[in-house]
């Protein structure tokens, strides 16, 4: 798979946005803000937690919006759900890693493990004596699912579990099957924009929206399983700031992205009630 000069030369001359920043910085403001709450996690309310979460599952959407642009086609659904796939297996080890030192800046090593899979897995992806896709940039885009995925696991772990703690985490998240739904999720969040904006008037900040809505949406989800399985007061409480910051994120961001998509459509039109054929 090759990539034209026209495509190329179409990115080239894309102005500068004012938000969100480009790929590379906000690669970095993602990466910097999940890492230190990843750190912090302890001492952090759940809410603290999501925004690393909106955060982590933003810069995978952008690094799915990135790779794909080359012509992915189905291919992008596919992407999302290998980056949770990288996610999971990344999120676990490093919740292992996080036990056996006693440190949660441990659960990183997992993160670091599956960032280097998800850069091997685009150079053989690239790669002439393996699948030749030639996709520019395949091999930082994949690197970087690795590192977004697994942070944005990590912290919903952490959520749901209350700890990183590899036993907590089997039991609270896994075990239950939580980790379903967080997984289906979190993919929506990162797929889902690319592929529902896709299309020759496909502009990133309107596509970014997507991501931030639907994971306002998994915040809220995340407050609700918070709230039922809360053993005190503060458990409860921290649940329901989640569910109302979530559901806050979810509408601004809604309405946002609606307002973008009528003002930026060709023309607006009601097709009324949907008929039936008889």
């Amino acid at each position: 798979m090759t990539v034209t000069p026209a495509v190329e030369e179409e990115e080239e001359k894309k102005p500068t946005e004012g938000f969100p920043p480009d790929e590379t910085r906000l690669g970095i403001i993602s990466a910097v803000i999940a890492v230190i709450i990843t750190i912090l996690l302890p001492v952090l309310p759940a809410v603290i937690k999501a925004v690393g979460v909106i955060f982590a599952l933003l810069w995978g959407a952008d690094s799915v919006r990135k790779t794909s642009k080359y012509g992915l086609g189905t291919g992008v659904p596919s992407i999302g759900v290998l980056a949770m796939g990288y996610g999971i297996v990344g999120a676990i080890l490093g919740t292992a890693f996080a036990s056996k030192t006693g440190y949660a800046a441990g659960a990183l090593g997992g993160v670091l493990i599956m960032g280097g899979v998800g850069y091997l897995s685009g150079v053989m992806s690239n790669s002439e004596k393996f699948i030749g896709m030639k996709i520019p940039g395949l091999e930082r885009g994949m690197m970087e699912l690795g590192l977004a995925g697994s942070l944005a696991m990590l912290l919903q772990f952490s959520i749901v579990a209350g700890s990183l703690n590899f036993d907590v985490v089997m039991d609270k998240a896994i075990s239950t099957g939580i980790i379903a739904l967080l997984f289906i999720l979190s993919c929506m969040a990162m797929f889902h924009p690319y592929n529902a904006c896709l299309g020759p008037d496909e502009r990133r900040p309107r596509t970014l929206m997507v991501s931030v809505e639907i994971s306002g949406l998994l915040c809220a989800i995340l407050g609700i399983i918070l709230v039922v399985t809360a053993g005190s007061m503060w458990g409860v409480a921290d649940g329901v700031s989640l569910v109302i910051f979530g559901a806050l994120v979810w509408l601004v961001f809604y309405v946002k992205f609606v307002k973008a998509a009528m003002r930026e459509a060709y023309s607006v039109v009601g097709t009324g009630l949907i008929k039936t054929i008889e």
